[in-house]
């Protein structure tokens, strides 16, 4: 089992002062990093074990086939124990770590969403074992009693079909003496350039639960900074600076019948109902979407090989991103899907965050399946807020070398760029 040893714990980061222990984290279902990476960054706090079994989902069907352990190692300095959470016995990982009762500061425990998105409509009708994982999620609570207990998930586990795995949670938290809140946000209210609707739980018992709400009350995002143009531009200005850094300019061909396809598709927002409008364009469409055109179902996936708009946040990046067939994943004007490092910074990943391993594939899917780590960031200065009782200001919730800055943060009530309120 990899994590770290009590000795490995208790060295302290330079910006920790020498007689403070480190805040600990594990984080459960850790993916490629996306929610260790509002901790594993910031001062005083420290990771100390996280765990995947790497199976891809939904196909689910050999482990190591994400490769996500590799991303996590590659940016985190920790390898994820590759373990089935639905077996691992939650004392043998609280003994492994060297934690007694009590002494965890967070866990984090994002249980697999797959089965409660309305990304697939039978979610609705059928109840399926995986969704067994969030409930699950509080056996590791109750063994390891964490100060704060952090679960992000599709906003369904909570208003969705299926609520009994969240209200079983719920109760097992409020019976353990924890301050438990839920809420549904779209993240590009908190400066994530996408369209993401997303649920956040956040459970204390060392004081008031604070969510993103508290931590952005009183403050704004302008809202032309959370468009494609904003985030790829900040992207392109920052590898302009940085030549030299970590690589992510890959993506997979398309083929000639998908260049042709997206040759024929306007720029700025087009899709494919353009395409079978033209009867000079028409054959270049799939089968499938030529039947769709003439039985006049044009609400049908009309993202489907469709570009992205400059000017507007991206639609909702999901793991299937890696094909322009499978949504609005086409650059806005290139005849192209984004690269791997597009993808990721509208996700919210920072720009230096590295992908290794040799599928193009997995590095989207690893992306798509992530918390974007721009919210991770600012769900970590709730959750020392919690702890410490402080509310922290926007220069400790604004993630560096991101899509988003300080520049783009209003007074709510004055719309005035912070920078300009501090100068």
């Amino acid at each position: 089992m990899t994590v770290q040893s009590k000795k490995q714990r208790s060295r302290v980061s330079k910006s920790t002062p020498s007689d403070v222990s480190p805040r600990s984290v594990i984080d459960l279902f850790s993916c490629g990093g996306g929610m260790s990476a509002g901790f594993s960054g910031r001062p005083g706090w420290k990771l100390v074990a996280a765990v995947d079994l790497e199976v891809a989902k939904p196909s689910g069907k050999a482990s190591g086939e994400t490769g996500c352990n590799a991303i996590y190692e590659a940016n985190h300095g920790l390898r994820p124990l590759s373990a089935d959470l639905s077996v691992l016995q939650p004392k043998s990982l609280r003994e492994a770590a060297g934690l007694a009762k009590g002494e965890l500061s967070c866990l984090i425990s994002c249980a697999p969403c797959t089965d409660f998105s309305r990304a697939n409509p039978n979610n609705h009708l059928a109840d399926r074992e995986r969704n067994t994982l969030v409930g699950r999620s509080g056996d590791f609570i109750e063994e390891f009693l964490p100060q704060v207990f952090v679960m992000e998930n599709a906003r369904e586990l909570i208003t969705g079909n299926h609520p009994q795995h969240w209200r079983g949670l719920r109760q097992r938290l409020v019976d353990l003496g924890y301050d438990v809140r839920a809420e549904v946000h779209f993240l590009n209210r908190f400066g994530l350039p996408q369209i993401r609707e997303r649920a956040l739980i956040l459970a204390s018992r060392v004081g008031p639960v604070r969510t993103l709400a508290d931590l952005w009350e009183g403050w704004t995002v302008a809202p032309e900074a959370v468009t494609v143009r904003a985030a790829l531009s900040r992207l392109e200005t920052w590898a302009s600076m940085n030549p030299n850094a970590v690589s992510g300019e890959e993506c997979p061909g398309t083929g000639r019948d998908v260049t042709a396809r997206l040759a024929a598709t306007p720029h700025d927002g087009g899709g494919w109902v353009d395409v079978a409008r033209k009867k000079s364009t028409r054959h270049l469409c799939t089968k499938e979407c030529i039947r769709r055109w003439e039985d006049k179902e044009l609400g049908s996936h009309p993202d489907v090989y469709g570009r992205m708009w400059w000017d507007r946040p991206a639609p909702t990046i999901k793991r299937e991103c890696a094909h322009v067939g499978n949504g609005r994943y086409a650059h806005p004007e290139k005849d192209r899907l984004l690269t791997v490092r597009e993808m990721a910074t509208l996700q919210g990943f920072p720009f230096q965050y590295r992908f290794p391993g040799r599928s193009v594939a997995n590095k989207y899917r690893v992306i798509g399946d992530a918390v974007p780590p721009l919210v991770a960031w600012q769900i970590a200065a709730c959750v020392g807020w919690m702890m410490d009782g402080r509310r922290p200001m926007p220069e400790e919730w604004v993630m560096p070398e991101t899509a988003l800055s300080m520049s783009d943060i209003r007074r709510a009530e004055e719309s005035i760029p912070i920078e300009r309120q501090v100068a």
